[in-house]
């Protein structure tokens, strides 16, 4: 493959992101300015080449991560970082899209991941402040009670800890007012652009090397090595190039399965008194669903109001008649507390027909991968990512691979 613009250039937020404010973590970085070679090159710095850089240096490869931006400041820093096993399209509907089996091992996989993320921020002792969850889907116009039950049921049957409430279990659990909700264990939250720096932080004390603004002008793949050619015209040559890129699309990525939209968010101010429950992580079966937890500094973080919209300036225009809509569903849902938005943003974000994101091989250029964790628990298919990539890269072979494999 060769061009004159390996990834798109985007507009991926507008706004002010909530963890964008702290800047006292960022890292230093530097331009490349001289040819340089690697076992891996990982093209871009946000959270899922920050995953991908550390797990390859773990495992002894050599690596470069090069970006455009600043590490972590792509979408990235929009992530509102509720990492849930509960993958966008529930059990019941995957099971008939993919198949029980497949379905099942998708949803463990992504249980298992949070688990995996949780036992790498303890013993990498990253200060992003990661925090183990319960989380509550509440029901909706996509489930409503029977069909929730029903969820609870499947997903109990495979080994997922997840309970059915009724609206009295709910409202004594957390104070809700719903039909009915899912309570499931195993999920967390989480400074997503502290990970971010952690990680990266971790591969560079490994000997990684990380290179920004750079971006790649030529790709050439071939059977045993991938020569590459910044925009600044000097030359890369690695084993192998992992595409991280996020929603800026690099040439030769498939985007079949996959559309991306807007969605928005706010963060209120610390509230003063207790929010709900235990601070569970809140979302709904409906379309457009709602999204909400709290932070470490005890603020709510909402977000929402999804739209297949593809155009930044619309995006940005609409961003507070959206935080107003966002407002009112919060306030209607838990009215005591404090709704008023401290920071409030907007970004890129993306879906695919099934819910699972696209990892792997790309089918028609050798030795290159790619990661497109469209969803709403992309961080979690960021960690599932890592650990299939790597092996792949180290010659074995991931069981689940082929469930994420980029479809034909």
């Amino acid at each position: 493959m060769s061009t004159s613009s390996i990834t798109e250039r985007r507009d991926l937020r507008t706004g002010t992101p909530v963890w964008n404010v702290e800047t006292s973590g960022e890292i230093s970085v530097e331009p490349l300015i001289a040819p340089s070679k690697a076992d891996v090159v990982v093209v871009g710095a946000g959270i899922s080449g920050a995953l991908v850089a550390e797990a390859a240096t773990a495992r002894g490869l050599s690596v470069i991560v090069l970006d455009r931006r600043q590490p972590g400041h792509g979408s990235t820093a929009a992530s509102t970082a509720l990492l849930q096993f509960e993958i966008d399209t529930p059990l019941i509907e995957l099971a008939d899209m993919i198949g029980h089996a497949q379905a099942s091992r998708a949803w463990m996989r992504s249980f298992r991941a949070v688990q995996d993320l949780a036992i790498l921020v303890r013993r990498l002792n990253l200060h992003c402040d990661f925090r183990p969850r319960r989380a509550l889907y509440l029901s909706g116009n996509r489930l409503g009670p029977t069909e929730l039950a029903k969820e609870g049921r499947l997903r109990r049957a495979i080994g997922l800890p997840s309970s059915f409430l009724n609206s009295s279990d709910l409202r004594n659990i957390a104070g809700l007012i719903r039909p009915a909700a899912l309570l499931s264990e195993g999920a967390a939250d989480v400074n997503p652009v502290a990970l971010t720096r952690g990680l990266l932080l971790r591969a560079l004390n490994r000997g990684s090397r990380l290179y920004s603004p750079a971006q790649l002008a030529e790709v050439v793949a071939r059977s045993d090595k991938v020569e590459m050619v910044t925009s600044a015209g000097f030359e890369l040559e690695a084993k192998a190039v992992v595409f991280a890129t996020g929603y800026e699309l690099a040439a030769g990525v498939p985007a079949k399965g996959h559309r991306r939209s807007s969605t928005w968010a706010f963060s209120t101010r610390p509230q003063r008194q207790t929010t709900w429950g235990e601070g569970q992580l809140i979302w709904e079966a409906a379309d457009p669903y709602l999204y909400i937890r709290t932070t470490a500094d005890r603020r709510i973080i909402v977000g929402g109001e999804d739209e297949a919209l593809n155009d930044e300036t619309a995006r940005h225009a609409l961003l507070p008649a959206k935080v107003h809509a966002l407002q009112g569903k919060i306030r209607h849902l838990l009215p005591w507390i404090d709704a008023t938005a401290d920071f409030a943003w907007a970004g890129t974000f993306g879906e695919s027909e099934d819910g699972l994101p696209s990892i792997g091989r790309l089918p028609d250029l050798p030795n290159c991968y790619a990661v497109l964790g469209y969803g709403g628990n992309g961080i979690t298919f960021s960690v599932i990512a890592a650990q299939i990539l790597v092996e792949a890269l180290c010659d074995g072979n991931d069981p689940d691979a082929e469930i994420f494999a980029f479809r034909a």
